[in-house]
């Protein structure tokens, strides 16, 4: 690689696109899902959304499940704060060191790779 340039936008993109075939944002994403779901705070929010359900279908007669599901998905739109609660856990999750651990892993392999393969 004497004398050769590394164009490291193009290794950049490359890496990016192995990262996305392979599956490893949709593999962290899971696990993080998985995190969130035992969380308190989602315990909390399925309580909460569970009660709304038994009080949409108390309050309605032979409802479809379609009309349960639109007003479920209402009340979630309009609910700012549970949507704020989501997110922030779901940044806290993204935030931590496993994260961070695999992608940097992940990531030197793929960098090794593509420059190895320049040689």
């Amino acid at each position: 690689m004497s004398g050769s340039l590394v164009d490291e936008r193009s290794i950049v993109a490359k890496v990016d696109m192995e990262l996305k075939k392979g599956g490893t944002f949709d593999k962290l994403r899971k696990k993080a899902t998985e995190h969130i779901k035992e969380s308190e705070l989602l315990q909390r929010i399925e309580k909460e959304t569970l009660q709304k359900v038994d009080e949409i279908m108390e309050s309605f007669s032979n409802i479809s499940k379609e009309e349960i599901q639109r007003k479920l998905r209402e009340y979630i739109s309009s609910n700012h704060q549970m949507r704020n609660d989501i997110n922030r856990q779901t940044r806290i999750e993204l935030d931590k060191s496993w994260v961070q651990d695999t992608l940097k892993e992940e990531i030197e392999e793929k960098v090794t790779k593509q420059l190895e393969d320049m040689v």
